[in-house]
């Protein structure tokens, strides 16, 4: 009986205190176990405890009585502490960081879709409950035994008895017949022998076990930029991320990575949530200690990582940090992850967005860092890792009447052959008479049909087989079918295209297909090209109709539509819509103004309030669209031209015997044709128009008041201070410009030509694009007649006055061994192209 009134207590006791815990609601963290209660503490449960049923009734109800309030805290002259409210766990509104940073980007190839959270916030959103540090855990033997700690002698032996001992608030157990003895800063590993050595002075032949039973409760404080901060009473084996989950953790407005932990003066010990968050690192966290402060200051510089990464989020930096560092505490790029274009977005100095592109597939030079690993980011960037380009690589299609249509591999050379290898790939009856490849064409991809017959390539008709090109579509069609009907709008519609032509189809239902028309279109009249095809050949009939009748229901005017009808939407005439012209430079008001039909350049100049103060006339640059498509075409000319010389030129050498110096030569003029058409091909196309700009009274009216075109632009510069002197000069340079200075006088400013200059072709480039040159019939001569100032000078055109913004151009001599031929080439292409036609050399 006497064995047995241990464990009976034991268990009314555990009674007894879930139904005082189911009473105190919330202070679970303070809750008092059954050992607090008067007459429980320190009393042997061997037989030194006589407390009946009724007695631990009542205590009970005690206890119940004090309904919610706040246990006393085992600790001399210690407060009331908080206790958190067990929260459950709710979605979390965006805080402001994940507004800035977070937003719904349109999903287009070239974008993400942007929406981060800020990471590691969300282990701290579960209840407080889930992470409260329990009490009856093993401790280890360098846990330091004190006030509020409570702990099970075990006796046997000559002895057998059991004691649950709790330490008073001066740092003492009792022991029967033993007395107080003070074990207060004990190490838990120390107490154990230290009661053997006091208990063996009153007892012999006995051995004993101590196990701690309930721990001591401590407070701590956590302020800042916490959940809820305040005063938390918590186990003594508590440390500071426990801290953390009972104060609900940071707020996400506090930082995860540079928590600090204070204790009694002593420098602060620092706290890194990244190490638990990424690698389950706790080897850092600090043992709590009663009256110690958390501190949560504000976050610190955050980046978001957005797109194909691992774990997109928003993170923050505790240092500086380059882009690689921050991908990797994104998990690293996703395999959809777009390697050779990861964007940063920046907010640049308060100012401005700006977007900069890394390629990170690319690692950097020998010994030198790649730009991921050397670029520093910045608070606020977002890192966007755009996905691969949807479109795949390397494949073709095969759609229509094949047994298994679909992708299928492309291979350089691969032929019609490779994919029609017999009538096993089709289906029963297909149109072996016509087949066609539909293929996009660069550079702008637009649509090409390339017909074909099956049956003559499957019986081996080599001419059939065509080569095949990447993303071609191979379309095979039944035998009672044929390539769909297509007819095509253009003009003053939203969406101008070629669309399937349907049964019934008429000219109002094509327009509804195009996305109807457009404010400017002309209603009174619209036109269908119409062709027919026989065997004759095809001819084109041309069909005008009343658009606002048709619109209003018309069917003699409604036309039904047939296969290859183009149907034209005129714009109103006279109506410049949407049109716009700009003007830009030392004007009053710079800036794009739509025009109307008929305007004029002095128009637009006026409109703009006029020249300022500092507008240069002379150096005024007009260009237009119109003259660029010209140029360019006369530049393509110009290529094709050389081409074809130097293949004649090449094919010649071949058939000629000629002699070393000869042939030497020879190549060498076919060699300059090279290079001057490697620089062809990189030269960029201004469609400058040369306009003689004068005060706007003498302007308006004169031949160069141009009526506008849409596209059009004028630049007006400031007044230049410099004279420009390039070519074959000792130094070719840019000079202060001087009065009255010369062509000769600003040559001898750079040292003069070199013996490689040809001081036959020397020119002049003016300000507003003309040229002027000793080869225009002045050269030699005494007197020269300068058109630029109306006057004549003596000494020829190196006695011509430059003006600001003139260039002087010093060409190379051309190798006296070259022949005719190609001087006048090369002389003509310098002159009537560079010049005349607006080119610009890169």
């Amino acid at each position: 009986m006497r064995a047995c009134l241990p464990s009976l207590v034991s268990g009314f006791q555990v009674i007894a205190v879930l139904i005082l815990l189911g009473g105190m609601g919330g202070q679970s963290a303070t809750a008092q176990s059954l050992f607090d209660v008067p007459g429980f503490g320190g009393q042997p449960q061997g037989g030194g405890n006589n407390l009946s049923n009724d007695r631990l009734t009542q205590l009970a109800r005690e206890r119940l009585k004090a309904g919610t309030q706040a246990a006393e805290i085992p600790e001399p002259n210690a407060a009331p502490a908080q206790t958190p409210p067990v929260r459950s766990p709710e979605p979390a509104k965006p805080s402001r960081i994940e507004l800035l940073l977070s937003r719904d980007a349109s999903l287009d190839v070239n974008d993400v879709a942007i929406r981060l959270k800020q990471f590691g916030y969300e282990m701290f959103a579960a209840p407080v409950s889930t992470f409260a540090p329990v009490t009856n855990v093993p401790v280890g033997p360098d846990y330091v035994i004190g006030p509020g700690d409570s702990f099970t002698l075990t006796l046997w032996g000559r002895v057998d008895a059991q004691y649950t001992l709790q330490v008073d608030r001066n740092g003492q157990i009792v022991l029967p017949e033993v007395g107080a003895l003070r074990v207060w800063g004990m190490r838990y590993g120390e107490l154990e022998n230290y009661l053997q050595h006091e208990l063996s002075r009153k007892f012999t032949d006995f051995k004993m076990s101590v196990a701690m039973d309930r721990l001591r409760t401590i407070q701590v404080f956590v302020v800042g930029e916490a959940a809820s901060p305040g005063t938390y009473t918590v186990s003594s084996l508590s440390t500071a991320i426990n801290a953390l989950f009972a104060a609900g953790g940071p707020s996400r407005n506090g930082t995860l990575r540079k928590i600090r932990v204070s204790r009694n003066g002593q420098d602060p010990v620092s706290l890194d949530l990244y190490d638990l968050l990424m690698g389950g690192d706790k080897s850092k966290d600090v043992r709590l200690q009663d009256g110690d402060t958390i501190f949560i200051p504000l976050v610190g510089p955050v980046v978001g990582v957005a797109g194909n990464v691992k774990r997109p989020a928003i993170y923050e930096m505790a240092e500086p940090m380059t882009l690689k560092q921050v991908l990797d505490l994104a998990g690293g790029v996703a395999f959809s992850g777009w390697l050779q274009r990861v964007q940063v977005e920046r907010v640049s100095n308060h100012e401005r967005r700006i977007v900069v592109d890394f390629d990170i597939s690319r690692s950097g030079a020998a010994g030198q860092s790649s730009p991921a690993e050397t670029t520093i980011l910045q608070d606020g960037d977002i890192v966007k890792v755009l996905p691969v380009p949807a479109r795949e690589e390397r494949t073709i299609r095969l759609k229509g009447h094949f047994v298994r249509p679909g992708k299928c591999e492309w291979k350089p050379g691969m032929r019609l052959s490779g994919v029609l290898t017999s009538y096993d790939v089709l289906l029963p009856q297909p149109n072996a008479e016509y087949g066609q490849i539909e293929r996009l064409v660069p550079p702008d991809s637009h649509p090409v049909v390339i017909p074909f017959n099956p049956g003559q390539l499957l019986a081996g008709d080599k001419s059939q087989d065509l080569e095949l090109s990447q993303y071609d579509t191979v379309r095979i069609f039944r035998w009672d079918e044929r390539a769909s009907q297509r007819v095509t709008i253009s003009g003053q519609v939203f969406d101008p295209n070629t669309y399937r032509l349907i049964p019934e189809m008429r000219v109002t239902d094509l327009i509804d297909a195009a996305g109807g028309l457009q404010k400017n279109a002309y209603l009174r009249k619209a036109e269908i090209t119409r062709r027919h095809i026989s065997q004759e050949g095809m001819a084109t009939e041309k069909i005008d109709i009343d658009l606002e009748k048709a619109l209003a229901g018309d069917s003699e005017q409604n036309l039904l539509l047939r296969d290859y009808d183009h149907v034209v939407i005129r714009p109103i005439p006279d109506l410049l819509f949407g049109v716009n012209a700009e003007i830009l430079g030392e004007v009053r008001f710079p800036g794009k103004y739509p025009i109307r039909k008929g305007e004029t350049l002095s128009s637009l100049i006026e409109r703009a309030g006029g020249y300022t103060d500092e507008a240069y006339l002379k150096g005024a640059v007009f260009t237009r669209e119109s003259a660029k498509i010209v140029q360019r075409r006369r530049l393509d000319e110009l290529i094709r031209q050389i081409e074809e010389s130097m293949l004649s030129s090449a094919q010649e050498q071949m058939n000629a015997s000629l002699d070393a110096d000869t042939a030497k030569t020879e190549q060498a003029a076919l060699d300059t044709k090279k290079a001057l058409l490697t620089k062809l091909r990189s030269a960029e196309i201004t469609g400058r128009v040369v306009v003689n700009l004068t005060a706007r009274e003498e302007f308006k009216g004169s031949k160069y008041d141009l009526e506008l075109e849409a596209g059009d632009t004028l630049v007006i510069p400031p007044i230049p201070g410099v004279v420009h002197v390039v070519g074959e000069v000792f130094n070719p340079t840019s000079l202060l410009y001087e009065e009255d200075g010369t062509v000769s006088y600003y040559l001898g400013r750079v040292g003069g030509m070199t013996k490689e200059a040809d001081k036959r072709q020397v020119s002049v480039i003016k300000a507003d694009g003309t040229v002027l040159s000793m080869q225009q019939g002045n050269r030699g001569k005494l007197l020269f007649w300068d058109s630029q100032s109306n006057s004549w000078l003596f000494g020829g055109f190196m006695s011509h006055r430059m003006e600001p913004g003139d260039t002087v151009v010093v060409p190379r001599k051309i190798d006296k061994y070259m022949n005719l031929r190609l001087t006048k080439d090369i002389t003509q292409i310098v002159f009537q192209i560079a010049v005349a036609a607006g080119v610009v050399f890169a």
